[in-house]
């Protein structure tokens, strides 16, 4: 059974992942429906593609992440580590300030 904290852990390095990935897939989806120039000056529209890819490259290590807090690995104790908010109220609002705009851009 894992403890509270490392459950808490795994949970935001999962929610981060899939915010991650959903950004990735976004601008996937305006590259594939032709709409991406309709944001991005087509000059920067390589760099915005391969920001794609670097929104997965992300993701894939906050999975390791969330794999490595499940298995009890913990990160090495440089003091470099920022915990997230044991406040449900703040975690929410954080999240929802990506998760907003990644579900506006997709409904609309």
């Amino acid at each position: 059974m894992l403890a509270t904290a490392q459950r808490r852990a795994v949970i935001h390095h999962l929610i981060r992942s899939c915010i991650l990935t959903g950004f990735g897939v976004f601008i996937i989806y305006l590259v594939r429906t032709g709409s991406l120039l309709q944001y991005v000056e087509p000059a920067l529209s390589l760099y915005v593609k391969l920001s794609a890819m670097g929104l997965f490259a992300t993701a894939i290590y906050q999975l390791h992440s969330a794999w490595d807090s499940w298995r009890g690995v913990d990160a090495a104790a440089c003091d470099c580590n920022h915990d997230p908010s044991q406040s449900a109220i703040a975690n929410v609002f954080y999240y929802g300030l990506f998760l907003l705009p990644l579900a506006l851009g997709f409904l609309l």
